[in-house]
């Protein structure tokens, strides 16, 4: 029955080439008709490109379903293309553009053109080139600065933790060649719950998470006054000093660290 739905598309795009109908309404109808089940743009073209050549039939080829005759140099160099124009491409998809099985599509992938599907690995954020070598300059003179050591350094920073991620693992798999790595994608989604926490650790591990009320922005006399204070309880409890005099506070930049409130 399915073939039957596709063949009557077929004859549809003949009829309609036939008429001068463009690529893109025919798609727009079949679509209206059809739904999910309509044929995909590129197949049009596909099969208007065919009819230009004389085509006249719209049935399928008859296929032995033999591996020699389903998977030819041709058939991998298209796989192959529809594969660089869309990682995230399904054998299913690729089966019906390319008109052989999915087990001779899966064949292709994994066995001709060494390929595996898996999932993006997840990181907080994605950074340039730039970023990490900065970081990796700032790391060496912090090196530099604290060769005594680290037991009298806490830092801390803000940060949004997020309700939720996004769900759909399955649709984050790609297709990668043997000798590509795996490509990274943002964890988060933008416009996800979120609350901010500022989190503050020594080399004796976390000092203080501050959860910051819903509404509040975290400004300089917020910081020294509610922030800091509790971070240097927090931390002569748990180193118990009596004081916090030669104690370095290794924030980042940001407006409320550089206040002349918390001086």
């Amino acid at each position: 029955m399915e073939n039957s739905t596709r063949e009557h598309q077929r004859y549809y795009i003949f009829v309609e080439w036939k008429n001068g109908t463009t690529a893109a309404d025919i798609r727009q109808k079949l679509v209206v008709v059809e739904g999910d089940k309509a044929l995909s743009l590129s197949t049009i073209y596909r099969w208007i490109e065919a009819f230009e050549h004389g085509q006249q039939s719209v049935k399928d080829e008859a296929r032995s379903g033999r591996l020699r005759e389903a998977v030819t140099p041709t058939t991998i160099a298209v796989v192959e293309q529809f594969v660089n124009d869309d990682r995230h491409v399904t054998t299913r998809k690729l089966a019906e553009e390319v008109g052989i099985s999915r087990e001779r599509i899966n064949h292709i992938l994994r066995q001709e053109l060494g390929m595996r599907k898996i999932c993006k690995k997840w990181v907080p954020r994605l950074l340039t080139e730039e970023h990490r070598q900065k970081r990796v300059d700032i790391s060496r003179q912090l090196l530099q600065i604290l060769e005594s050591g680290f037991r009298n350094v806490i830092t801390g920073d803000e940060t949004w933790i997020h309700y939720y991620t996004t769900p759909n693992k399955e649709a984050n798999e790609v297709w990668l060649a043997a000798e590509e790595d795996r490509p990274q994608i943002v964890r988060t989604a933008l416009n996800s719950k979120k609350s901010m926490f500022c989190i503050f650790f020594s080399v004796e591990g976390v000092v203080a998470k501050i959860v910051v009320p819903k509404g509040v922005t975290v400004t300089g006399s917020f910081y020294a006054d509610k922030i800091l204070p509790e971070v240097f309880l927090k931390y002569k409890e748990m180193t118990e000093r009596s004081t916090v005099r030669n104690v370095m506070l290794h924030h980042d930049n940001a407006a409320p660290q550089r206040s002349d409130h918390r001086q």
